[in-house]
């Protein structure tokens, strides 16, 4: 057990907060800075108030953008120029964020809002991202059951089209992602992410990289390395912020940082291995996951001591939850590395591993 000074009465498991930062680094490098979906709950079960839990977070992320986005930049998927653009888009929305939490701690239901509205965004992600996820797996098994072979990229909806044609100037070009869109909707999109991951403490990347697959065009693997790279802007700045409002436990943010560069590493390094079908349905189950978990902990905050079972059951969904994430994307990395060896694997994992999409 460890005790940080800002939180004298509360005793913090190390090795759990360890274990966090390892599955947190390497869901971020697979799936994108959202991976503070599962950072942020966990703290707050771990026992962090949750204005500590959304500060402490946001630092952890600053450092392992950093780290994720040099991988991801050797790898060849980080578009500059967009990142750029979204970065300093979602640093008005940081302060707003920043202005929110600082109001409800001064009226003392920081846990309160922090978990609901975390309840409320979650839920309306994940079960977005999984419908999606069944939809695109459903085609890609279909074209595998028919012989043919899926095209390398399957990434424009009918809605990124529309977008895309929302043709209110200044529209950009991009050539690293190859789309063309108004700079509006990129501001619009900057200005809800750095207010979402300022209130929430999370990363960007829960907001960030569905939107820039689902409303703007991107492969998954070129959002989930665009997404970590404007991360590192807008979280240095909330994290600053937060930083000035005494929000931040700096030691905690260092330990999960030490533990998370080891697990973003492989995380980035298996997006090559498997479609963007892949990064999104994990990312989806860990969402859902982290979800029933801050309900469970929200259920517990209401109830105080009437409800130890909430509290235990919080702790077991949250962990059993990062756990399974881990499981998930090293079978994915096995997977594929046998399918690409032409050993056997599952009919119904071809779909996730054959090719990126």
């Amino acid at each position: 057990m460890i005790t940080f000074p800002m939180m004298p009465s509360v005793d913090v498991n190390v090795f759990l907060l360890i274990f966090i930062g390892i599955a947190g680094g390497t869901l971020s490098g697979f799936a994108g800075a959202g991976a503070a979906v599962i950072v942020m709950p966990a703290l707050i079960i771990l026992g962090f108030p949750a204005h500590y839990a959304v500060g402490t977070s946001l630092t952890w992320i600053m450092g392992n953008a950093v780290v994720g986005t040099f991988r991801h930049w050797k790898l060849g998927s980080v578009d500059i120029k967009l990142g750029l653009i979204i970065g300093a888009a979602t640093m008005s929305g940081v302060e707003v964020g920043v202005r929110i939490i600082n109001l409800v701690k001064d009226v003392g239901v920081v846990d309160e809002v922090v978990l609901s509205i975390s309840m409320s965004v979650l839920f309306v992600v994940g079960i977005y991202i999984l419908l999606e996820c069944v939809k695109r797996k459903q085609h890609l098994d279909k074209l595998l059951k028919n012989n043919e072979e899926p095209p390398p990229s399957m990434r424009v909806s009918s809605l990124s089209r529309k977008l895309q044609n929302f043709n209110i100037p200044p529209i950009l070009h991009f050539t690293k992602s190859e789309i063309t869109i108004s700079l509006w909707i990129i501001l619009l999109l900057g200005f809800f992410t750095g207010m979402t991951m300022s209130i929430l403490g999370v990363g960007g990347g829960l907001i960030i990289v569905p939107a820039l697959v689902y409303l703007i065009g991107l492969p998954s693997f070129m959002a989930v390395g665009t997404s970590l790279f404007q991360t590192i802007f807008s979280a240095a700045y909330g994290s600053i912020r937060h930083t000035i409002s005494g929000n931040v436990i700096i030691f905690s943010s260092f330990i999960l940082l030490v533990a998370s560069s080891l697990g973003v590493q492989f995380g980035a390094l298996v997006t090559r291995y498997v479609r963007g079908l892949s990064m999104r349905f994990v990312l989806g189950i860990s969402i859902l996951i982290a979800d029933m978990g801050v309900i469970l902990k929200l259920l517990s905050v209401r109830f105080e001591k009437e409800a130890t079972w909430l509290e235990i059951g919080s702790e077991v969904v949250t962990f059993s939850g990062i756990g399974l994430t881990m499981i998930m994307i090293i079978v994915m990395f096995i997977m594929s590395i046998r399918y690409r060896h032409g050993q056997y694997i599952p009919i119904w994992m071809k779909p996730l591993v054959a090719k990126r999409d």
